[in-house]
């Protein structure tokens, strides 16, 4: 850990980190068992493009 870095947002970044890891696993899960993009993105409040460009693997967790 850096001298500079704040323990409690160093704590909350690795926590969002891990959640958004687990969201897009979820996010694939669905889309391999043919869940459409629009769907997801509706349970999630992202568009269905944003979904899709996860499925097309254009963005990353």
């Amino acid at each position: 850990m850096a001298r500079e870095e704040i323990p409690e947002l160093r704590t909350l970044r690795d926590d969002y980190d891990r959640a958004r890891a687990a969201l897009f696993a979820g996010i694939r899960k669905y889309l391999a068992e043919g869940r459409g993009p629009s769907e997801i993105g509706r349970s999630v409040d992202w568009t269905r493009e944003y979904i899709a460009k996860i499925r097309d693997g254009k963005v990353k967790d």
